[in-house]
């Protein structure tokens, strides 16, 4: 009697375990099927690379390193030049706020359509030389007006997310979108005069006296001058040209410099070869524009008959 009521006890406990076991399989197995609430889990201060694959073409990777407290960017010459703090914490603030509204599609039969395939913008992220995001952006969803989603997946999830934002414009970028674009970058209120060294003898100081601006001792037009000065205190381009011959940087045809009242001065210099004419700043030193697109050279070496033949 007491064998067969051990025998039943025992065929309780069994079913009992039994149970849980199968209880916390499939509780578990749900659990890594469930929808996710966060797909960016990253420490920003940690990140030490960057790389972004637009549209799957390695040829066109971008690849954004951390050296110091600085960031560099990686060029198709094989140079690395700075990336503005501003354009890195842009991207990141991007990146963090990836957040999945909903799911889009479970399995891999929908990743053509929604363009997380081979053909999505892929972009990693790396901390101490680990994966700690790796992220494939589709195409942007149709959604209700003014709303822009987008499809993307995490690289080794089989899961589609709906997310908000047009992330494949952000991402879709060339490599001069992370450049320093800058050329001046200054309040004209805070400049004195300005020199500008021409070929020939067509140079000339613009200088302010009691609020007026003189062009070689010539009254200038004042909307003229103001609005010159406007126009430069915050140019920026991304013409930028890497491969040249570098003697053309003996020949410095055009200068202006821009002094202020505190003594701090900006040089622009605008070097001549054939037909080439290279923009250069000590603002940003390491970077020569095209100053021959977009008028960005006569924007900047403006002659003086412009400033003073509307006086009157």
């Amino acid at each position: 009697m007491s064998n067969r009521l051990s025998n039943k006890k025992l065929a309780i406990i069994f079913i009992v375990l039994s149970v849980a076991v199968a209880l916390i399989y499939f509780s578990e197995g749900a659990g890594e099927r469930s929808f996710r609430t966060e797909l960016v889990d990253i420490d920003t201060s940690s990140v030490s690379e960057i790389l972004i694959n637009p549209r799957g073409a390695e040829e066109d990777k971008i690849k954004l390193t951390k050296e110091g407290e600085n960031w560099k960017i990686l060029l198709p010459s094989g140079e690395q030049v700075n990336s503005p703090k501003s354009k890195i914490d842009n991207l990141f603030k991007t990146i963090v706020n990836i957040k999945p509204n909903r799911l889009a599609a479970r399995g891999q039969e929908k990743w053509q359509e929604f363009e997380v395939d081979s053909a999505a913008t892929r972009v990693r992220v790396f901390e101490s030389g680990k994966v700690t995001l790796d992220l494939m952006i589709g195409r942007f969803a149709f959604q209700q007006p003014r709303t822009m989603n987008t499809y993307v997946r995490l690289y080794n999830d089989n899961d589609v997310y709906e997310v908000e934002g047009f992330l494949s414009a952000i991402f879709n970028q060339s490599v001069n979108n992370y450049r320093n674009t800058e050329i001046i970058k200054s309040d004209e209120e805070l400049w004195s005069n300005l020199n500008f060294s021409y070929p020939a003898d067509s140079s000339y100081v613009l200088t302010q006296l009691n609020g007026k601006w003189f062009a070689a001792d010539e009254l200038t037009d004042s909307s003229a001058a103001v609005n010159y000065l406007r126009s430069i205190s915050r140019l920026s381009n991304s013409n930028f040209v890497d491969k040249f011959d570098k003697s053309i940087l003996n020949s410095p045809e055009y200068k202006l410099t821009i002094q202020m009242h505190d003594s701090n001065k900006i040089t622009v210099t605008g070097f001549v070869k054939d037909s080439l004419l290279l923009i250069n700043s000590s603002e940003n030193p390491e970077s020569y524009f095209d100053g021959n697109k977009d008028g960005l050279a006569k924007k900047i070496f403006i002659g003086m008959k412009n400033l003073v033949n509307n006086h009157h």
